[in-house]
């Protein structure tokens, strides 16, 4: 009875619909909603006309944030958890800086141009330069059926630029900041280059606890060393219907435990490396098909600065590739989507780790190889999109994943119901339910350490996701409210087995809340942008146990975005409270993400840059754990050249 009541309030909806469908308004292009989107449903449609809450943000208006790479500007985003290790998006080998949609971690699908871009459920936003993309579409809510596992909390899909123009740009900042790009555009071919660097921190942890060097024991603190990320983009257009689309993306980085006295007692180097290759095809009749191959290479030895030639390191590479095919039909009432997507996954990972954790005098154990382990997927899925009147459209979706791997065979079967009602030309209803699961990851599966045991035995996630919105946008004002609720079975999470961590089926995961969001152009020069997000996000670690507050409560968000003649700025907050330290249950102190932009044309096609973030210098943690503290105020000055 429970999973019937949203199911109702979809009819009811329907129900409740009055009015004549009218033509679609063109939104307004500003910070908030672009008025088309695909991802949400597979196909074009207008976001006033789409069941489900959907944002777009052009890439033009996300370097306005002052971020160079996607992941840091959409932290700024209602209704997204970003939760970081490092301040230049470095963490160690099984991490990454997160954006989590609706709070679930783990629970949002990257894609790139419709591709799942996921490696052991890791996607570094962090690593896309911002120069190489056309638009980034966030869907809120459950996207497993038309794009399969990790889909719980939502997609972001990265729409990568297919034509580029000339530009170079070069800036500089404190903390060792540095900052260069440059596209090229030559008929049918473009290209992207870019590298971004930042220097050595010093502590910027808590206490971490204690290493024992030299059979002492020494109390240890994180810091962080310097950094770069490279981008390389190439696209070529080979004529209206066929592209080919190939990115490379390197971050290289240390990390350090450091002494109180910010000496160094273990050091640690990252080498990380991802490839993005993809050959589309559209015919422009509704017959969309793309083959991908994606790879990530991550080598990182460590070792204790009183032994640095007893080194322990690790190298791993996770490889997929496939092919998704889809077909739409369409008339004046119905619209069919169909489609079939086939994928292989490939992961090995060799080690030679200490034998003790945390002890300098540790021996290397012996040299290890864990795989190479497989996975083959093929998944079938279909859309029915009816216009039930004038007003109103109902979509009945449906998907079947078969997972033939290593670990075992799985089937998932998963249904999704949406309705949408237009009350006018400007303001809409509507509501969905739908079933999301989850694959464990290879490393979850099979990787083994002096701190990790593996289970092979685990099992998929599987829950539900239901939504109710309503939407207005009349070309210059734009609200959306939704309300939503995820329920989650048999989440993966950790124990200890013999002091070792090892993941296993057991947890729930709930969280019920509501997203508001407010755009405004209050004259030709000055937008306004308002949103916020209050939930309760829990989950509990066994049937049995008592459910546990995760991440944080409520964000608050605004911009303000100004242009006029030469000058153009942005400010940009983001304020997450009701935090909580995941595993003592404390509360963990509010964090004030901010950042001001400015742009001045001082002639004909140059424009210098000014771009301050953390503006309050707040000494904020990062994370939900509470480790991890911000770095502090920078600065970068910069020059943008179009020729």
């Amino acid at each position: 009875m429970k999973r019937m009541i949203p199911l109702n309030l979809l009819l009811g909806l329907s129900i409740l619909a009055t009015g004549n469908a009218a033509a679609q308004t063109e939104a307004l292009q500003e910070y908030s909603l672009p008025g088309m989107n695909v991802t949400a449903l597979g196909y074009e449609k207008s976001n006033l006309e789409t069941p489900a809450d959907v944002t777009v943000y052009s890439g033009e208006e996300l370097k306005k944030t002052g971020a160079s790479d996607v992941a840091n500007a959409l932290k700024y985003t209602a209704g997204v958890y970003f939760t970081q290790m490092g301040p230049h998006d470095q963490s160690f080998i099984t991490g990454n800086s997160t954006l989590s949609l609706r709070g679930i971690k783990g629970g949002t699908l990257v894609l790139i141009n419709g591709v799942p871009a996921s490696f052991n459920n890791v996607s570094h936003l962090d690593m896309l330069n911002l120069e190489a993309v056309e638009k980034v579409e966030v869907v809120k809510g459950g996207g497993a059926v038309l794009y399969g596992s990790e889909a719980y909390g939502g997609v972001i899909n990265v729409i990568t630029k297919s034509e580029y123009k000339n530009s170079l740009h070069i800036a500089a900042g404190n903390k060792g900041q540095r900052d260069y790009s440059a596209t090229i555009g030559a008929g049918k071919l473009g290209i992207t280059l870019g590298r971004n660097e930042m220097g050595e921190t010093g502590i910027l942890s808590q206490n971490q606890g204690s290493k024992t060097i030299n059979g002492v024991s020494v109390p240890y603190y994180t810091g962080f060393g310097d950094s770069k990320k490279d981008h390389i983009g190439v696209s070529y257009k080979f004529d209206d219907k066929l592209s080919l689309n190939y990115m490379f993306d390197k971050k290289k980085y240390t990390i350090d435990y450091l002494g109180a006295d910010n000496s160094k007692l273990q050091h640690f180097d990252y080498d990380d490396r991802e490839h993005f290759a993809q050959l589309h095809f559209n015919d422009q009749n509704g017959f969309d098909a793309t083959a991908y191959y994606n790879e990530r290479i991550i080598r990182n030895p460590d070792y204790y600065l009183v032994r640095p030639d007893n080194l322990e390191w690790e190298r791993s590479d996770h490889k997929n590739y496939g092919a998704d095919l889809k077909k739409v039909w369409q008339n004046d009432k119905d619209k069919v989507l169909l489609g079939f997507n086939t994928k292989r996954e490939l992961y090995v990972d060799e080690n030679q780790k200490f034998a003790s954790f945390g002890n300098s005098s540790s021996a290397l154990k012996p040299y290890a190889r864990f795989g190479s382990y497989s996975l083959n997927g093929y998944s079938f899925y279909g859309q029915y999109d009816r216009k039930l009147s004038e007003a109103t459209d109902v979509v009945l979706s449906m998907r079947e994943d078969l997972i033939r791997s290593d670990a075992g065979n799985y089937n998932a079967f998963l249904p999704q119901l949406q309705i949408l009602t237009k009350l006018d030309q400007e303001n809409s209803l509507y509501a969905n339910a739908g079933r999301s699961f989850r694959m464990p990851t290879f490393r979850q599966l099979y990787y083994s350490s002096g701190a990790i045991l593996q289970n092979p035995d685990l099992k998929p996630e599987y829950g539900w996701n239901y939504e109710a919105g309503y939407k207005h946008d009349n070309g210059k004002e734009q609200f959306k409210a939704a309300v939503f609720h995820i329920d989650l079975d048999d989440q993966i999470t950790s124990r200890k087995v013999n002091g070792l961590s090892q993941s296993y089926n057991a947890a729930k995961y709930k969280n019920t809340g509501i997203e508001l969001s407010y755009t405004n152009q209050l004259d030709e020069n000055l937008t306004w942008t308002v949103g916020g997000i209050y939930s309760k996000p829990q989950n509990k670690t066994t049937n049995t146990a008592p459910w546990k507050d995760v991440l944080g409560k409520y964000q608050v968000m605004t911009s303000i975005d100004y242009q006029h003649d030469k000058i153009n700025a942005s400010l940009n907050l983001s304020y997450m409270g009701g935090r909580v330290n995941n595993n003592k249950q404390t509360d963990v102190k509010p964090i004030l993400l901010s950042n001001l932009h400015v742009g001045h044309e001082v002639f004909a096609n140059a424009t210098l840059t000014l771009d301050i973030n953390n503006i309050f210098n707040r000494r904020d943690l990062t994370d939900p754990d509470g480790l991890y503290y911000t770095q502090g105020r920078t600065f970068l000055v910069g020059l943008n050249y179009n020729f």
